[in-house]
């Protein structure tokens, strides 16, 4: 290869770094699904609980993958590194234990070097109460208005670990019992105040302070548990 050539090679590999250098991207989203009905917070689980999605409106680039954020167990999502263009965001509604009636996309411009606040309303598909004593779970379920579904089972979980859910109810380092009871109900029980009690015995935890959840699905619910808040409690 000729000096000519070899510098000619040069310049076109530097003329194609210096076009693809493209600005990091510096933008960034962020809000809460709350309960459209009354105004609180969601009780979710993570990760599993729920997506929102980000679709760039762009026609240089027609088809462009989406961007899926997933939804924080009270809530709220974030992310940063995005680039700054327009795009449609939107919660999954088949992708956690929540309706979004509205059912169409909110459009949002993110500027550079800015994080957007973007809140959604959305109704769960049903909301638990829970207080716990020693080996007793007490605890209401209602429905909200919307949810045209059945109440069909409840799950009733204790774990050493403040994260609790139906994949998430251990104890022991090393060992993982599956420390979670399913009781299969009806809309017989809705806002009905009921009662379970689990034999401790079967935990292989030894008495002492533990966090309890309670989870509800239903008919309609597309297999995703709607939960009560996460109570400590000790057993005695």
């Amino acid at each position: 290869m000729t000096t000519r050539n070899l510098i000619f090679i040069i310049v076109l590999f530097c003329a194609a770094c210096k076009k693809d250098n493209y600005a990091a991207p510096d933008s960034g989203i962020y809000g809460a699904l709350t309960d459209g009905e009354k105004g609180d917070s969601l009780e979710l689980k993570q990760p599993g609980g729920g997506t929102v999605r980000l679709v760039e409106v762009n026609p240089k680039y027609p088809a462009a993958t989406p961007i899926d954020i997933s939804v924080k167990p009270n809530g709220t999502y974030f992310a940063s590194q995005l680039f700054a263009d327009t795009y449609k965001v939107f919660p999954l509604k088949a992708n956690g234990p929540f309706m979004y009636l509205p059912g169409d996309s909110v459009t949002v411009t993110l500027s550079n070097n800015a994080m957007t606040q973007l809140n959604f309303k959305v109704v769960p598909y049903f909301r638990i109460t829970l207080s716990v004593a020693d080996s007793t779970f007490t605890y209401t379920v209602t429905k909200s208005t919307a949810n045209t579904g059945s109440l069909t089972q409840m799950i009733f979980m204790i774990s050493n670990q403040p994260v609790v859910n139906e994949n998430v109810s251990s104890n022991q380092v090393g060992n993982y019992y599956t420390n979670l009871w399913k009781l299969n109900v009806s809309d017989a029980i809705v806002g009905v105040p009921q009662t379970y009690t689990f034999n401790f015995g079967d935990t292989h935890l030894a008495k002492g302070e533990y966090y309890f959840r309670v989870g509800a699905v239903g008919s309609t619910s597309s297999s995703y548990f709607n939960y009560s808040p996460t109570v400590k409690a000790t057993v005695h």
